[in-house]
């Protein structure tokens, strides 16, 4: 169970808003404590809805470094104004009479409180805007950290839904002959997306949200998410409406095919391989013919490996090995040529191409 001096603490990491030395703190504990991380993966969920509010726009061009010579510039020029007083003049005619020194000190501090109120008292033009540029200065700079702390928050987030979603697959294989989710090659089940029906059906599931990445927009509809059971896809009778259902079924993230052997597809056993990819932040065909997630600012992908550990990798080819998580070794979004040919599918993407017949 959280706390709430926990709970504010990481609310705090989710807005950037510790010290290194908390930060460093609650970083460990994140690493060490799977309820931490669990804690953070919900408040990131409850802070979703303020996303929609969210607008990010670049500053204009160097607006910083302006900013920074108008106030050295002001400072150069600007002298401050001396605060004297005319000398008081003798009435003539008249001998000047003595004053007392409880009369002085009476006088003294009426003077003082006169001399201070005049002229500083009051802003003059200049030092507004010398104010304001020293605001939006300040805004400039603090903007990209709060949103690269959302940023960083929501991969984290991710990365613990991947860790559950390990745990409920290896659960699963170990009650299926060591097999993990098989994506049919025909059929209405035919679909990449169909492990996540597969494990809500048999209750591997905990709750359907776990499928959905903080990162990607489908988190904005994250409250109105569910998964359909694979009878209910069965009885579906339209074909624009099974796809539609098929490419969101799976949540955000993508789910490994299995593998062709002797011409049959076999489902992926579990061999607890720390080199294959099991589920990763759904990839995308992109411009440039390459294949890559949307999902956290475009900057990478968390990926479930077999073992159950997760990374987050920059590029769909992990270092130190030959094997595009996204295509097989033929570069086709079809089933892995070989049992160590890892394939992760999106949505409807099935592990064998047809070309012809009732496909569905």
């Amino acid at each position: 169970m959280i706390n709430d001096a926990t709970r504010e603490e990481l609310l705090g990491y989710l807005l950037d808003a510790l010290e290194p030395q908390r930060q460093e703190a609650i970083e460990r504990r994140l690493a060490e404590d799977a309820s931490i991380r669990e804690a953070l993966a919900q408040l990131s969920r409850d802070l979703t809805p303020l996303d929609a509010t969210w607008q990010e726009s670049s500053p204009p061009p160097s607006l910083a470094a302006r900013t920074c010579d108008f106030i050295t510039d002001y400072q150069q020029k600007a002298k401050p104004t001396p605060l004297t007083e005319p000398p008081l003049r003798e009435p003539i005619g008249l001998d000047p009479k003595p004053v007392s020194r409880q009369k002085r000190l009476s006088v003294s501090p009426m003077h003082q409180d006169r001399t201070t109120m005049v002229g500083p008292s009051r802003f003059r033009p200049q030092d507004v805007a010398v104010g304001i540029g020293i605001l939006i200065a300040g805004f400039t700079l603090l903007f990209p950290a709060i949103h690269g702390s959302r940023v960083q928050a929501r991969m984290i987030a991710c990365q613990e839904n991947l860790r559950q979603l390990g745990e409920s697959l290896t659960a699963y294989s170990l009650q299926h002959d060591g097999c993990f989710p098989e994506v049919p090659q025909r059929g209405k089940l035919a679909a990449a997306s169909i492990y996540a029906p597969i494990l809500a059906s048999e209750q591997y599931l905990p709750e359907p949200n776990l499928v959905v990445c903080p990162g990607s927009s489908l988190a904005d509809k994250a409250s109105s998410f569910s998964i359909p059971m694979p009878d209910e896809i069965r009885r579906i009778d339209s074909a624009e409406q099974l796809r539609q259902i098929q490419e969101r079924m799976g949540g955000s993230y993508g789910y490994s095919f299995g593998h062709m052997e002797n011409g049959s597809y076999r489902p992926t056993r579990n061999q607890r391989r720390a080199h294959f990819a099991l589920v990763s932040d759904a990839p995308e065909s992109h411009e440039d013919g390459k294949r890559f997630s949307s999902h956290h600012g475009q900057e990478g992908q968390n990926v479930l490996f077999e073992d159950g550990h997760v990374r987050f990798l920059q590029n769909s080819i992990p270092e130190g090995l030959n094997d595009d998580l996204f295509v097989n070794d033929a570069g086709q979004v079809t089933a892995g040529l070989h049992r160590n040919d890892a394939v992760i599918g999106a949505g409807a993407m099935r592990p064998v191409a047809y070309v012809s017949g009732n496909e569905w």
